[in-house]
């Protein structure tokens, strides 16, 4: 996606708070403290580089041409590593080892060892490529490397004799690519599952994620007011659209959530939902999702933030979540008494604890929508970022349905 430098980031957010002036001088100042960037260490960030790669370069001289295409042609273009592991015989014991070390170390870092799952994951680069594995064309096997984009030289990729290939990072290649890499829907999932159940942990329940909750300790004076609990007041994304901006060919589709940002309606507590948009896969194509975004029995004034992000390999979202988490509590406390105002903060806090590299890599952050209210219908708005687009309109859900 779009490529950002976190100076003109903050610099972005920052004036976007100087335009809602109307906290007091010095508070003012204790947030802009608090939103520094350089005040946050990275939370999250693992490198992943190495068991790609070590996958990748013995699996080159491990499976045979035609069953890389049978598995592929099975799995609808993707096979995990642990499928091939079961259902290919011809493959080494040494192999097998060093690929179950390589997924577990992999759990590991992501802080998922106790998942059961498995992650890594064989993938053609390119729908079109398959035809070339078909008519008997070698593959090279590559891996995205760490870090930002704009800083790689070249693509790893090996060949069946273990040779090197460097590939340019923007032009893809004649030959066919298989990418080892991470299954990105499947690591989002348990990566958001991880951020709500530290949420959930530290009493910041999401309606976005269990309806349930809405008979549980959620029973408050603005609760009560939505229509003596006959109905619920939501905001409903109709349509969004990403900018198109250039990828290096080696990345797979994009898999995006949301950040819900705002102030709890009954405690000076922050309010964090997340919203998973597993539609948003290409940029530059306008989607029509009609997904609720948010719940306003959740928020204060009847106001709150979306922030967009895009799935990072390198992130351990449950190291994230609480770092975000420690962000939000701390811009609040700062306040002290927060005003409608304080919504603008709160989300740029938020930001700017997110790790360095999320805003030169072409994956992350995507964009902010600040303040949204929510009887307030938005057409076309662009994000703070200008990145994306969206339209989205509030709506009353009836209970008795």
């Amino acid at each position: 996606m779009r490529k950002y430098t976190a100076l003109g980031m903050m610099a972005l957010l920052l004036s976007g708070w100087m335009s809602h002036s109307n906290a007091a001088d010095n508070s003012r100042l204790s947030i802009n403290t608090a939103v520094n960037h350089t005040s946050y260490s990275s939370p999250g960030f693992v490198t992943l580089a190495n068991e790609k790669r070590s996958v990748a370069r013995s699996v080159a001289r491990e499976i045979s041409p035609a069953e890389l295409t049978r598995q592929l042609q099975k799995h609808q273009g993707s096979v995990s590593v642990a499928t091939l592991l079961q259902d290919v015989q011809s493959l080494s014991h040494s192999f097998v080892g060093q690929a179950r070390r390589a997924e577990k170390s992999v759990l590991s870092k992501k802080g998922l060892a106790n998942a059961n799952d498995t992650l890594l994951e064989l993938r053609i680069a390119a729908p079109s490529m398959m035809t070339q594995l078909q008519g008997g064309v070698e593959p090279l096997y590559a891996y995205e490397p760490d870090g930002d984009e704009s800083t790689w030289q070249y693509i790893e990729a090996y060949d069946s004799r273990g040779g090197l290939h460097m590939l340019d990072v923007w032009n893809m290649p004649d030959r066919p690519v298989v990418v080892v890499d991470i299954n990105a829907k499947k690591d989002l999932q348990l990566g958001l599952a991880q951020m709500q159940q530290v949420f959930a942990q530290t009493k910041v329940r999401s309606l976005q994620m269990n309806s349930l909750q809405m008979n549980e300790g959620l029973a408050n004076e603005s609760l009560m007011n939505e229509s003596l609990m006959d109905t619920t007041q939501v905001t409903i994304l109709d349509q969004i659209r990403l900018n198109d901006d250039e990828e290096p060919w080696i990345s797979g589709k994009a898999e995006v959530y949301a950040i819900v940002s705002g102030v709890d309606p009954s405690r000076d507590e922050p309010a964090l939902d997340i919203v998973d948009m597993p539609y948003l896969d290409y940029d530059g194509k306008t989607y029509y999702p009609n997904q609720v975004m948010v719940y306003w029995a959740r928020y204060r004034w009847g106001a709150a933030n979306i922030i967009l992000m895009e799935h990072d390999d390198n992130t351990n979202y449950q190291q994230l979540a609480q770092k975000l988490l420690s962000a939000a509590a701390e811009i609040l406390s700062a306040l002290g008494q927060p005003e409608i105002g304080a919504l603008v903060a709160l989300g740029s806090g938020i930001v700017a604890a997110m790790p360095d590299h999320w805003f030169s890599n072409d994956d992350d952050y995507l964009d902010s929508f600040y303040t949204l209210e929510k009887s307030i219908q938005y057409t076309n708005r662009m994000g703070a970022a200008g990145n994306a687009m969206s339209t989205l309109r509030p709506y009353t859900l009836s209970d008795s349905q």
